[in-house]
């Protein structure tokens, strides 16, 4: 409804105004649309500078409309935020003298926050504090980094504690199991302390005292105790393994170490685990045993009537006569004999081949040096396991550094299986290749033929 205005006419009682019931129905009329306007029809109370509501226990909404805000002089409240209005304006709550800003539990009162209603403030994101962190008694559930100073004044728990740079910690510090207190460092109860570098990092400590006794100290290891012995012993039947050491004075197994007069030593046991050692002209590395001078023999000598035993076996004090052999008695003892088949111009050796059939090509069943030998002879064994048959004959070679000649004799054969024929299955020859004699074959059927063969042959 529009306003309703009273006409008052031109001139005070000249007739043209409303009359006094018009004028209290325009009256009536105003008001009724005022109070049902909902700024009025509302539970709000404006008095003074307070705003309250009269309904019990409701709240007061502040709303604008569309996509409008709620604007104070410096301050804009957006949606769920407050902002400031001004550019570069700070966003000021203050409270009055000691009393504090309190969001949701947590208070503000200048540089402190607090929690009125309960003794833990929970912060659940990381935190980073550029300055310098003070605490009195605190837990850090998770990981705590801090880029600067870090005063704990009591008590405090950390889950992880990760420190870069230089610390300080004053009164008794326990991380895990381990207790730092001044120059202290111990362990819970009966725990052992074990300092473990990371890959191949190494435990560096420069000057080290252990059980106010043992000093090490830069490569020196003593005893601190006036007129201490220093021991070294091993567990069980292990030994205490050195390897290279220099003592000056004292006794090892009786045998005076450092007197004017060198003597002997005689020791029960000598272990070591250097990766070589030189005595003299003699190195032993691991299982190995050599000369280290240049063209040396590597000798072995017993004493007076003793022999030098290896593995159990032991060697003859002095050497044979010209081609004599060593042989045992079957006690672990050698000794030199004379072979009755020692050779002077000749040896045997055997051999194998496989000569292919249904081939015509010359194949080499074996050969020997011209040069060196003369001639040879053959103790030839034939098989053709396709046709069950089996030759066993002689062949004797020689040559006159040009041409190499052969002759065959003395065929056994299984024959046609009642030996009854001969089977002959392979044709044998012989030449001159590069100055090696060569026993040749060619197969004059399909089977391959498998020769197993003796040769004894003559020095030219």
């Amino acid at each position: 409804m529009a306003q309703e205005v009273i006409n008052i006419g031109a001139l005070a009682d000249d007739g043209t105004g409303d009359t006094i019931r018009r004028a209290g129905i325009k009256i009536n009329a105003n008001f009724d649309e005022l109070y049902l306007r909902p700024s009025v029809a509302s539970d709000i109370d404006v008095i003074q500078n307070n705003i309250s509501t009269t309904a019990s226990n409701a709240d007061i909404v502040i709303k604008p409309s569309g996509t409008g805000n709620v604007v104070f002089p410096a301050i804009t409240i957006e949606d769920n935020n407050i902002k400031t209005t001004r550019t570069n304006d700070d966003l000021k709550i203050i409270p009055n003298g000691s009393g504090s800003v309190v969001i949701d539990g947590v208070g503000f009162a200048g540089t402190s926050i607090s929690s009125p209603d309960s003794s833990i403030i929970n912060i659940n994101e990381n935190l980073i504090v550029d300055g310098s962190l003070n605490t009195g008694s605190a837990t850090f559930p998770s990981p705590v980094t801090v880029n600067s100073t870090l005063d704990v004044a009591s008590t405090t728990t950390l889950s992880t504690l990760t420190v870069s740079g230089a610390s300080s910690f004053a009164g008794t510090t326990t991380i895990d199991n381990l207790t730092f207190n001044d120059n202290i460092i111990a362990t819970s109860s009966n725990a052992d302390l074990n300092l473990t570098p990371g890959g191949t990092g190494v435990v560096n400590v420069s000057n080290l005292t252990i059980d106010s006794s043992i000093n090490l100290t830069d490569n020196v290891i003593k005893v601190t105790r006036s007129n201490d012995d220093f021991k070294l012993s091993a567990n069980g039947t292990g030994s205490v393994q050195i390897s290279k050491v220099d003592i000056n004075q004292g006794t090892v197994d009786n045998t005076v170490i450092g007197a004017t007069t060198p003597a002997a030593g005689t020791f029960t046991t000598l272990a070591f685990t250097g990766t070589s050692i030189v005595a003299d002209g003699v190195t032993i590395s691991d299982n190995a045993l050599e000369a280290n001078r240049s063209n040396d023999d590597l000798e072995f000598a017993a004493s007076g009537t003793g022999k030098v035993s290896v593995n159990g076996v032991k060697l003859p004090s002095t050497d044979g006569a010209g081609s004599q052999l060593l042989q045992t008695n079957g006690s672990g003892v050698l000794s030199y004999f004379t072979s009755p088949i020692l050779f002077s111009h000749t040896n045997i050796v055997d051999g194998t081949a496989t000569v292919l059939g249904n081939s015509s090509a010359v194949q080499v069943i074996d050969s020997f040096a011209g040069a060196t030998f003369r001639s040879a002879k053959y103790h030839i064994q034939i098989t053709d396991a396709t046709a069950n048959r089996f030759t066993l004959i002689d062949a004797n070679v020689t040559n006159d550094g040009t041409n190499a000649y052969v002759s065959t004799f003395g065929a056994a054969t299984n024959g046609d299986g009642d030996g009854s024929t001969i089977y002959d299955s392979i044709d044998l020859s012989a030449d001159i290749d590069s100055g090696n004699v060569r026993l040749l074959g060619t197969v004059n059927n399909t089977n391959n033929q498998v020769i197993k063969f003796v040769r004894r042959p003559i020095a030219v």
